[in-house]
């Protein structure tokens, strides 16, 4: 039979793209006859990986009424609770925040009482900062499975275990859902950028809905009847064909001899020539690279480009010219107002309703044109909103500002804006942005968040009377003020949100990339006295698992 050598699995997140993280079927790797491994339409997700830095060890045999297959066990295998390759049959109940399906299924007691009690534990945490195994129920133990939708009965395979959960690979659906359908993308079965191109839209934002809710209760630490059910997903109808930046990797270029040229002094030299693999994005499972050609979410704009970019890097090893031709690197493409820019430290423009932003093609700047116009509507809607004692927003801070979008975007219903970014090229952006729109009630600042607060740098706006005295963030009018937070997906720091109480505004507009984290720090607004006034998910990234949050809080009377 065929073998399979050093069988394991990487989880791993999604970075700016995205489309970082899916898995090659070693069906295809290695060429496996189909009768060798259970393998049907609905069994793409066969995903184990071998890993380099795992050494083989064992065999196993695996007997059959024709045939068998010899797989070889991973060293570092851990044979508890289940066997290598143990194969079973469970029910999808949810989803976790990383787009994998969670099944529990009941340990035979001869297991051990080690694993008894693991099995009975509670939350613990992956590599990637997620939530994982909660084995409330006794003796029920979580499996994770990719590529599943809730509710459907599928037939899996382990091929590792951890102290509270393990992870196996989909064999087959065999009792489908009906929101299951067939990807759009050939490569959506191996490619990491999109978890849920099998699932319905419809599906997928109430997924989403339902995920934004369930993190608050559990993680915010909130009954639900103790603030206002979760909104339902907001979306556009471009479900595909939507992004607007995606890096593209490739892997160090294969050194091959190239051809005998001849020298100046009549000797002959052999040219040193590369090889490029893959360009594309991360497996499911592993860090190996898929090689995409074609992106369906991405605009038409840069799968235009694409594929001469693709065949220019190419060409470019196989004529030594690469500047780090030892190394991988990372591509980019920004498709800003229709034009693709591939240059990180070039400058580009990209238009929101009636204002133009113009900022380095490799700097952050949200990547879906469509959704981005109405995000920044409900953000502007969120902060001019009157106090529930009709008292008019005046004074604006955005904190984690970024090229400006949210001050600038909110700067003609407020006196005074001042936005704060820790990076200073972003700060120039930001300030040349406002310049270029005419706004002259803007100030950006360089520094982090929790320096805002305290700072006694003057807010530099347009004075209506050269005898004006300098404004001070500390001067604002804490009941006419509103502060936005954007911040990365890693949330707020303590020290952070200890410093917002202290100032204590009227209004905190929140915008998450990360619900997990949004849902934690709601826990220490709430316990300042704020409330939670509304939760609004945002489908910003059709077809994966990502989700974008509002979330308004509103100072309680005192």
């Amino acid at each position: 039979g065929n073998s399979i050598s050093g069988l394991t699995k990487m989880r791993s997140g999604l970075s700016d793209l995205s489309i970082d993280s899916i898995s090659c079927n070693p069906l295809f790797r290695l060429g496996l006859r189909s009768k060798s491994l259970p393998f049907t339409s609905t069994s793409w997700a066969l995903n184990a990986v071998a890993d380099a830095s795992v050494q083989e060890s064992q065999n196993e045999n695996k007997e059959s009424d024709n045939d068998s297959v010899q797989v070889k066990v991973p060293a570092k295998f851990k044979p508890y609770p289940f066997p290598y390759h143990k194969e079973l049959t469970v029910r999808i109940e949810s989803l976790t925040n990383l787009g994998f399906g969670i099944a529990r299924v009941e340990l035979d007691e001869t297991l051990g009482e080690d694993v008894a009690l693991a099995a009975s534990g509670s939350t613990s945490t992956n590599d990637n900062g997620n939530e994982e195994a909660d084995n409330s129920e006794q003796k029920k133990w979580v499996i994770f499975v990719p590529n599943v939708i809730p509710g459907e009965l599928v037939s899996v395979r382990i091929y590792r275990n951890y102290a509270t959960y393990s992870d196996a690979d989909l064999l087959q659906i065999i009792e489908p859902s009906s929101d299951r359908i067939e990807p759009q993308c050939s490569l959506a079965k191996i490619c990491g950028g999109c978890q849920y191109q099998h699932i319905t839209i419809d599906r997928q934002r109430k997924m989403k809905t339902m995920q934004v809710q369930e993190l608050f209760e559990r993680l915010g630490g909130f009954d639900k009847h103790e603030f206002p059910a979760v909104l339902d997903t907001l979306g556009t109808d471009e479900v595909f064909g939507y992004r607007s930046k995606i890096t593209p990797h490739y892997d160090a270029p294969i050194k091959k001899k190239g051809r005998r040229r001849a020298q100046n002094n009549g000797d002959t030299a052999v040219s040193k020539v590369c090889e490029i693999g893959p360009i594309g994005f991360k497996e499911k499972a592993s860090r190996r690279l898929v090689d995409v050609p074609y992106c369906h979410i991405a605009t038409d704009a840069i799968n235009d480009a694409l594929a001469q970019i693709r065949e220019d890097k190419r060409e470019e090893a196989r004529q030594g010219l690469l500047k780090k031709p030892t190394k991988g690197a990372t591509l980019l493409l920004r498709d800003a107002d229709g034009v693709v820019e591939t240059d990180n430290n070039a400058y580009v423009n990209t238009t929101v309703k009636d204002l133009v932003f113009q900022f380095q093609a490799g700097n952050f700047f949200q990547n879906n044109p469509f959704m981005l116009p109405k995000m920044v509507d409900l953000v502007v809607d969120a902060a001019t909103k009157e106090s529930a004692g009709g008292k008019k927003m005046t004074h604006l801070i955005d904190c984690y500002c970024g090229s400006g979008l949210f001050a600038i975007g909110s700067s003609r219903s407020f006196d005074v804006c001042v936005g704060i970014e820790v990076n200073e090229k972003a700060v120039e952006e930001a300030r040349d942005n406002a310049a270029l729109n005419g706004i002259q009630n803007c100030d950006f600042v360089s520094a982090s968040a929790e320096a805002i607060f305290q700072s006694q740098d003057p807010v530099r706006i347009a004075k209506k009377d050269e005898d004006e005295k300098d404004l001070l963030v500390g001067d604002f009018p804490r009941d006419s003020t509103v502060v936005v937070v954007d911040p990365p997906r890693k949330g707020c720091s303590e020290e952070f949100l200890a410093q917002l109480n202290e100032y204590r505004p009227a209004r905190v507009v929140y915008m998450s990339c990360d619900p997990a984290t949004q849902a934690r720090d709601s826990k220490f607004l709430v316990s300042y006295g704020y409330e939670i006034v509304s939760i609004q998910p945002f489908d910003l990234f059709p077809q994966t698992r990502h989700i974008e949050c509002l979330a308004i809080f509103e100072r309680t009377l005192e």
